[in-house]
């Protein structure tokens, strides 16, 4: 043990006095503290946007329910289109719309996830979902193809450079400056010499990012204290992760190769890890299992609608041929083709975002048969699952759109298929979306992954440098 401190040291030393390093260092402190930064700015502005959303719903309810009760007071003597009634169902139903929203868990701001590409507030409605589920863009097309800087950003790619750019030639470089078999035959034990110094070329940048990354939600996150368990997890990944390219830097350290090859190599690593896996195994499963065009179903729930308002004016033609004396009523008329087109676009539109759905569970699937090649994957994964940016939150999220949209829809049209107008009672009793508990955060399976290759390159390591150190 005495030796493993004396290298620890030793190497700790020497990396303090080494301008370079410390210059690193503070590049990775200062990179660590602005990913946090920006991610609560992000985070502020989510929050910011679902408060006025639920500031507009409560004011538009409360404008209708005022406008109701002066009608039933008779203070308005105005016809009003069916757009502006609210005792309309049809169109209050589709035009009013209930805030459904997804609020930012309190480790948010780690990550982005999932959360520039799918909405975290929709506009629920009677009509069919592709009228809300895509009816926004979420985020800047340039901003999606160049990503954000997170601390996921950070840890998958940045902190590895660090971490390889430290360690990637402690043995090749004394064995070049010919102080190897010095610097070994001092110590009663080489081999723990050797892992001192090791650990201490891995602590500094491991330990600067997790330092950094508590102080950072200490700072911009304000609900720190109730998710320590999350803290903790996020740490474990930060570890294991880190540990993961330490031994493999060791690993390749004990080829006995020069500091070159050293180098090049874990570079190449580096970039098929971090860049060409994950991007392959996407884009296989985007081949394999591609999802239908939106615009594909765009067009389809269009056309559904337009073949139902021709069936519809088919109808009150007719009728008006063989009921000549009936007097029209155009607002009835609207109600009713408004509610025919919603029925036929959500027949049409319901078949095509299933087959959607099921592609994308089946490009999810597929991507967990082979996440287990590339460990930056893996850690991404679990840093979003802590975030609570990753698949598993926002498909609960979907879920509980379904179920509400659902609920909309029934509570509406069972008024107006019907011909009941809404009263005051009715606004009372509106559906309130309620985002459910869904499962527990599970990151085992992808530290899992980490794991494993981790402790075969401990395998290779130490082989390695025993060979370097008899």
């Amino acid at each position: 043990m005495s030796s493993f401190f004396a290298g620890f040291r030793f190497e700790i030393k020497i990396l303090l006095r080494e301008p370079i390093v410390w210059f690193t260092i503070i590049t990775l402190f200062s990179l660590t503290l602005f990913s946090l930064y920006n991610g609560a700015v992000r985070v502020k502005i989510q929050q910011d946007i679902l408060s006025a959303a639920q500031g507009d719903a409560s004011k538009r309810i409360d404008g209708q329910k005022n406008l109701l009760a002066r009608l039933e007071k008779g203070d308005v003597h105005e016809d009003l289109p069916p757009y502006r009634d609210p005792r309309n169902a049809v169109f209050v139903g589709s035009n009013g719309g209930q805030a459904a929203f997804l609020k930012p868990e309190p480790l948010a701001l780690v990550a982005v996830g999932l959360s520039d590409i799918f909405p975290q507030l929709l506009k629920v409605t009677t009509a069919s979902k592709d009228t809300f589920l895509f009816s926004d863009e979420i985020e800047n097309p340039s901003n999606l193809l160049s990503g954000s800087i997170d601390l996921a950003f950070v840890i998958v790619f940045v902190l590895p450079i660090v971490i390889l750019a430290l360690c990637f030639n402690l043995i090749s470089s004394e064995r070049e400056q010919g102080t190897l078999a010095m610097t070994l035959a001092a110590a009663h034990r080489p081999l723990a010499l050797i892992f001192g110094k090791i650990i201490a070329r891995a602590l500094l940048p491991i330990l600067t990012i997790i330092v950094t990354t508590a102080v950072g939600l200490f700072i911009f996150s304000d609900k720190y204290t109730p998710v320590m368990t999350d803290c903790l997890l996020l740490c474990a990944s930060i570890l294991l992760y880190s540990s993961f390219w330490v031994v493999l830097a060791a690993a390749i350290d004990g080829l006995g190769k020069n500091s070159a090859f050293n180098a090049l190599t874990l570079l190449g690593v580096w970039v098929i890890i971090t860049i060409l896996t994950p991007a392959g195994i996407n884009a296989l499963a985007g081949y394999i299992y591609p999802a239908p065009s939106r615009i594909d179903m765009t067009l389809a729930a269009r056309a559904a609608s337009t073949d139902a308002d021709k069936e519809k004016d088919a109808v009150f033609a007719r009728y008006k041929e063989e009921h000549p004396e009936a007097k029209r009523d155009r607002s009835k008329e609207a109600s009713l083709r408004r509610l025919a087109s919603q029925e036929a676009a959500f027949i049409q539109v319901e078949g095509i975002i299933k087959q959607h759905d099921l592609q994308l569970e089946h490009q999810q699937e597929f991507t967990k048969k082979l996440d287990f090649l590339s460990p930056a994957l893996l850690t991404y994964q679990a840093i979003v699952e802590i975030a609570g940016t990753g698949t598993t939150r926002y498909r609960g999220f979907l879920d509980d759109i379904n179920s509400f949209h659902i609920k909309w829809r029934d509570f509406f049209l069972a008024r107006a298929k019907t011909g009941a107008s809404l009263t005051i009672d009715d606004y009372n009793s509106l559906p309130k979306f309620v985002s459910l508990t869904h499962e527990p955060i599970n990151i085992f399976r992808p530290l899992l992954g980490v794991f494993i290759p981790t402790m075969f390159a401990v395998i290779i390591a130490f082989i390695g440098l025993k060979r370097c150190a008899p």
